[in-house]
């Protein structure tokens, strides 16, 4: 203990001295005034770096604190007084206090709302992602999080997943996640040197994909087919006056992203193309969500490019029309006649699910649009590429995960193969 605490006096003191000159003083006697003298300000340097409150004399009296000195700190939440007969001896106190507290052992618990502050204030990450993160981890059990993250083995985390993560029948993909999220943490921890090993290592996800549920959604399920779109689309028609109803529309016709439909401007549109840049996120604050324009999509985050541009159809031509006539002076296109805001993504998506489901269409959500758009798009003959410049994605992305084979359009091929007219 005293080797480390001698080893943060020679860094706190900067470069006057090394750790070897340190040594050498100390194998010359303690009582030298110089080396006291040295560990000292060392000392102050360590408290004044941590301790923020102030320090003061008590005034004379005739208690046992007669002309002491105090101060505070706080444990656990609580304050808790220390006081001392000299200012001397009390920067001690405070050196025993502060050095313990930084050196006692860190549960998982404690490491992890230490990474996640590291990612908002040292690695500028999203709110969202800071966000998902505590979601995933309100998962783990108390007993793995309150405990000594150096004790922790695998088997810990093994237990831990079949005790109270399979019971669940989770997907593959989230017993993934949620070693990829423990691992972090305990990297993080090695980084920092408050723990030695990352136990996440010796776990492959892949032992428990077995017991997880691995049904996936049908391509009916992925999106809307033309009878679906065409009960919505007669649907609207009763309500072309509410901005959710007519960014529906929008997203038929333009595959574009519910966030990227809430935050379009009217400046965005041109004669010929919707000028897709912009989108809608929720910004955590507090115990408070707010709605925030930024300048780029999904896809742009890291690399901006200036978003997309999307042809403008007839039908997108007449919707855009419909929500310019929308009483209200706002830069944006869609929005509440008695408001100039953006419409809230939540709102819209929400108020195309319960349509959805009134009209009794499988898929309930914005994305069935861009899945639809895009089986569009290659019954018209388009390439790939094509497709992606158009909704905004890789090319693999759309060849893996936008190219459907939806089985509703067995009929449809089965009377082409047999040059029979649908």
């Amino acid at each position: 203990m005293q080797k480390q605490r001698i080893e943060y006096a020679s860094t706190s003191i900067g470069n006057i001295v090394s750790l070897s000159d340190i040594q050498l003083l100390l194998s010359c006697g303690m009582e030298n005034a110089k080396v006291k003298d040295m560990l000292t300000m060392a000392k102050r340097n360590y408290v004044k770096e941590r301790h923020s409150r102030t320090i003061f004399q008590l005034p004379p009296s005739k208690s046992w604190k007669n002309g002491c000195y105090k101060t505070y700190v706080y444990v656990d939440s609580k304050r808790k007084e220390i006081t001392s007969s000299t200012e001397d001896k009390l920067i001690e106190k405070l050196y025993d206090f502060y050095y313990e507290e930084e050196n006692k052992a860190k549960t998982l618990e404690q490491v992890f709302e230490l990474f996640m502050d590291y990612k908002k204030n040292c690695l500028n990450r999203r709110d969202k992602t800071i966000i998902t993160d505590q979601n995933r981890f309100k998962h783990v059990s108390k007993e793995l999080l309150e405990k000594d993250i150096n004790e922790i083995t695998d088997e810990d985390i093994r237990r831990f997943i079949v005790s109270k993560i399979l019971p669940n029948n989770p997907k593959p993909d989230f017993i993934k996640r949620m070693l990829q999220s423990l691992g972090a943490v305990f990297e993080y921890g090695i980084k920092k040197k408050l723990c030695f090993d990352n136990p996440v290592r010796y776990i492959d996800a892949q032992d428990y994909y077995k017991q997880c549920d691995k049904k996936t959604k049908t391509d009916e399920e992925k999106a809307f087919s033309a009878e679906e779109i065409a009960m919505i689309t007669e649907d609207a028609k009763k309500n072309l006056g509410n901005p959710r109803v007519l960014m529906s529309l929008l997203a038929k016709e333009t595959g574009m992203r519910a966030g990227e439909l809430a935050a379009l401007h009217v400046d965005d549109i041109s004669d010929d193309f919707i000028h897709v840049h912009r989108q809608q996120v929720k910004v955590h604050e507090g115990n408070h969500n707010n709605l925030v324009e930024v300048n780029y999509t999904k896809d742009e985050r890291i690399h901006p490019h200036n978003g997309r541009f999307i042809p403008l159809t007839e039908e997108a031509r007449r919707v855009i029309d419909l929500a310019m006539a929308i009483p209200g002076d706002s830069p944006y296109l869609f929005h509440d006649s008695n408001s100039s805001n953006m419409v809230p993504t939540d709102g819209y998506v929400h108020n195309l699910k319960n349509r959805c489901q009134r009209l009794g269409c499988v898929p309930t959500n914005n994305h069935a649009f861009r899945m639809a758009f895009n089986s569009r798009l290659i019954e018209m003959g388009f390439s790939a590429s094509d497709r992606a410049l158009i909704l905004g994605h890789e090319v693999q992305t759309n060849e893996a995960h936008y190219s459907l084979t939806d089985k509703r359009r067995l009929n449809d091929i089965k009377n082409r193969l047999t040059k029979k007219e649908p």
